[in-house]
């Protein structure tokens, strides 16, 4: 039996389609159905948010170095979508207001704090505030608890998720979720299991799942009863759902 709620969340969009965190990869997950996003944040020079997975530019960009060394202006002169393909070419960076300005309320948002300096979490919700995007906001990280609540308590009605590495205890990390107010748990899809989704949903947490390789890792993962996962390839996801229900 498939939980309530079963989130089929399009990881940097529908990443596996297009370039991780553009407007493409985005629509794209929009078009095919799919009602909630993740992406990361980092700041800028000048202190806005801009939509970025890696610590450096190189990967996803013809830019170099880390976001903070620019302007939002500067960075959105990068091209972010030829290294995926020519198609692609001319796709920009986007800032997390611009994302929330594009799909308003029809999405729900997974908003990681990639970006662990202090703040961050603040920063974030100050423009979660500003969209009005409260109620369908949720932030995550990794080892960023306090920036998380500190987002939690800038934005009443955010809700926070704690991103745990494989190299943890799970169970450890579940009891200090619940502890710290939390309102979720991703495991990584190698190390989720039907008990540890039991022990969190009982404690009142969702309990979800990263690290989507292929079609048999997803299977893997939903078949715990967990709560849902983030995903490059959202159309398998939905697949599974309709062909399971």
């Amino acid at each position: 039996m498939i939980p309530d709620p079963f989130r089929i969340i399009a990881h940097r969009g529908a990443s596996g389609y297009a370039p991780e965190n553009t407007m493409t990869a985005f629509r794209r997950a929009v078009d095919m159905g799919v009602d909630e996003i993740e992406t990361d944040v980092h700041f800028t020079q000048d202190g806005e948010l801009v939509l970025l997975h890696d610590h450096s530019l190189d990967r996803t960009t013809d830019g170099s170095g880390a976001p903070q060394q620019y302007s939002l202006a500067q960075l959105r002169r990068l091209d972010a979508g030829s290294w995926m393909g020519a198609e692609f070419a001319g796709e920009r960076l986007l800032s997390l207001g611009e994302l929330f300005a594009a799909f308003e309320d029809r999405l729900t948002y997974h908003v990681e704090l990639k970006d662990r300096s202090a703040g961050i979490g603040a920063a974030t919700a100050a423009i979660v505030r500003r969209y009005g995007r409260e109620r369908e906001t949720l932030v995550s990280g990794f080892d960023c608890d306090a920036e998380l609540l500190a987002a939690k308590a800038a934005a009443p009605g955010v809700r926070s998720t704690v991103l745990v590495s494989p190299k943890l205890d799970p169970g450890q990390s579940i009891s200090r979720a619940v502890r710290d107010g939390h309102d979720g748990v991703s495991l990584h899809v190698e190390i989720i299991d039907p008990d540890l989704v039991a022990t969190a949903q009982a404690a009142g947490l969702e309990l979800r799942c990263w690290g989507i390789r292929n079609r048999q890792d997803m299977e893997r993962g939903a078949v715990t009863g967990c709560n849902g996962m983030t995903i490059n390839w959202p159309d398998w996801l939905q697949q599974w759902v309709a062909e399971s229900s």
